[in-house]
């Protein structure tokens, strides 16, 4: 039987979570996605790069995450349970390189929930826009996720 999901929560932002962005972690997460780019990897080449340090590959900010656990408290404000749901896309857009000591601001917000009729029966598809800027309030990057739910 279909499931209907709270779609009232378009538009509602989360609790800002502050991201203190690690070397150690930068260089792991590149190693982890099989990216070597000595950018991201080697201290001597960040020191003599426009940067002046190791930057973070673009995917990075994947590993942001709140302590108070986000994708929990959507799952409660959509009304279902992790059984229902998928992971349907990601997207990043950056603005600026993220380099190691930085303490980054996140915010996330619900912008659109749409249903449609798949192969399996209804889905709603939930977007979700995460901003992260740096200490001026500077934007340096977005993320996108779309969560789908079976209905």
């Amino acid at each position: 039987m279909p499931i209907q999901i709270n779609t009232s929560i378009v538009g509602k932002e989360y609790p800002p979570f502050a991201v203190t962005v690690e070397r150690g972690r930068i260089k792991a997460f590149a190693e982890a996605i099989g990216d070597l780019n000595p950018f991201y990897l080697d201290d001597e080449v960040g020191r003599a790069s426009e940067w002046g340090d190791v930057i973070a590959p673009p995917t990075f900010p994947i590993t942001f995450r709140s302590a108070r656990g986000d994708s929990a408290a959507l799952l409660r404000d959509l009304g279902v349970d992790i059984s229902r749901v998928l992971h349907g896309e990601q997207e990043f857009e950056q603005f600026r390189p993220i380099r190691p000591g930085e303490t980054l601001l996140c915010r996330a917000r619900i912008v659109d929930i749409s249903e449609k009729a798949g192969r399996s029966g209804p889905m709603a598809f939930v977007t979700r826009e995460t901003a992260v800027t740096d200490a001026s309030n500077e934007i340096v990057a977005t993320m996108r996720q779309v969560t789908v739910v079976r209905l």
